[in-house]
């Protein structure tokens, strides 16, 4: 699991230009939702002091109305909300996103935290990861009243609903899950509309080798096979979920058809086009989808992480890529 985690956050922080020569120079696009909840911050702004017992167990007293936050972790949500931050995490990208963050300042260490750059800030509020150490919370404890938030669960109700109870804004926490909930309900009626639902799906990508992306750290996999319900093949499955071995582990050229779904999709990080060095391997080009011109390209970036602000991205990418995976157009 550190493997795991250690190769994740080099992935995320060199990207495609460190990681991948050869792929394409061209920033993916971030397709934005013109009719997301257009939330403020209905809180007051009189000291409202509040205890909760957090996901650790510990009982931290806060301010529910400051507006002194900032966030190691979780901005993504916590921005929806019409929330104003001091400063958000050093992971997070705002392209697409620049008016949830208007004001605030990117954290520039992220390893987890620099204690004198976030003292700078003078914060009376702090989000953290909710598998962060308990040693790391109580060094922020003693800057400002601390809150992990959640970080494994894939429900945005759970993650929203507790963001909304700390603030005191349950009614827009319901505002945002009928939202997310709305996404999800349009995308799987569009998906059948296509027919698709009955299809086995495969995602390759590119690290050093052509391997298959893994289950863990990656979002999209959430929203493709459990969210939408998308089939895969039973050694896909297995291969995804195998963490006995190394990261991302090789497939040869030989191997590659048998791990051939009804679809087929390329996942890079950042880049449009599938790198060369998978175009010009050999059993690359025997895949039947490639054979016909049907590969669908996703960029695996926007789900390193999952926010309510970026899910219109992703279910818009996703989609856009299952429909040149099936050869379907508009």
């Amino acid at each position: 699991m550190r493997k795991f985690c250690a190769l994740l956050a080099l992935i995320i922080t060199l990207g495609c230009g460190a990681l991948l020569a050869g792929c394409s120079e061209t920033e993916a696009e971030v397709a934005v939702d013109e009719n997301f909840p257009a939330l403020v911050d209905t809180r007051g702004t009189e000291v409202k002091m509040n205890t909760v017992f957090t996901l650790k167990g510990n009982e931290v007293t806060y301010n529910m109305n400051t507006r002194r936050i900032v966030c190691v972790f979780g901005s993504q949500d916590v921005v929806a909300f019409g929330v104003k931050l001091l400063a958000y995490e050093s992971s997070t990208e705002t392209t697409g996103y620049e008016s949830f963050y208007e004001g605030a300042t990117k954290l520039q260490d992220g390893q987890p935290f620099s204690e004198e750059e976030i003292l700078s800030f003078d914060p009376e509020l702090i989000f953290v990861n909710q598998n962060m150490s308990n040693d790391n919370i109580e060094t922020l404890n003693k800057i400002a009243p601390t809150i992990p938030l959640y970080t494994d669960s894939d429900d945005f109700s759970v993650r929203l609903n507790y963001i909304g109870s700390i603030l005191g804004l349950e009614e827009s926490a319901r505002t945002l899950i009928e939202y997310a909930d709305g996404l999800k309900d349009k995308m799987l009626a569009e998906m059948r509309s296509y027919g698709l639902q009955d299809k086995t799906l495969t995602i390759f990508t590119y690290l050093g080798n052509i391997s298959i992306v893994p289950e863990r750290g990656w979002f999209m996999n959430t929203i493709i096979y459990d969210y939408l319900g998308v089939k895969r093949l039973d050694n896909v499955r297995e291969f995804m979920q195998d963490e006995s071995g190394s990261v991302y582990e090789p497939i040869s050229a030989e191997n590659l058809r048998n791990y051939e779904g009804d679809l087929v999709m390329f996942a890079g990080f950042g880049e449009k086009k599938i790198t060369t060095y998978v175009s010009e391997n050999e059993g690359w080009k025997m895949l039947k989808a490639v054979k016909e011109d049907r590969v669908g390209v996703i960029d695996l970036t926007p789900y390193a992480q999952k926010g309510v602000i970026l899910l219109y991205n992703q279910y818009y990418q996703i989609m856009q890529a299952l429909k040149t995976a099936a050869k379907i157009t508009d």
